[in-house]
């Protein structure tokens, strides 16, 4: 017996943004341990319940603005690398998390994409 795919139309969103930004915060313990920028908007994409989140990262890069192109090396700093993190759900549920989370993605390039979930 052939199963049928079920096809459901979803959204991709890449957001990219620099290795090593952190989040601003009021508390002391965050002043001196600063969380990152991949780790809030990970969590916020758990907590809103999104399908999937990824994270990934860079050999080399270079981002708006720059003048040269970073490289990842074994031994020295890779903090000027990009990372993409890239959520999956609904179109609208991800321009919801956009407007949101306004001021940590201010200046960030994001890149949605239609994609189709299959499943049977």
């Amino acid at each position: 017996m052939i199963k049928k795919i079920k096809v459901q139309k979803l959204g991709k969103l890449r957001i990219y943004l620099k290795s090593g930004e952190t989040v601003k915060s009021e508390g002391l313990l965050r002043k001196i341990f600063p969380r990152t920028a991949v780790r809030k908007i990970l969590d916020e994409a758990k907590s809103e319940g999104f399908l999937n989140a990824h994270v990934f990262q860079t050999h080399s890069a270079y981002r708006k603005g720059e003048k040269s192109i970073h490289t990842h090396a074994v031994e020295g700093d890779n903090s000027g690398l990009t990372i993409c993190i890239e959520l999956v759900d609904e179109k609208d549920r991800l321009q919801q998390f956009v407007i949101r989370n306004e001021e940590l993605l201010a200046g960030k390039t994001i890149i949605f994409k239609e994609v189709e979930y299959w499943s049977y």
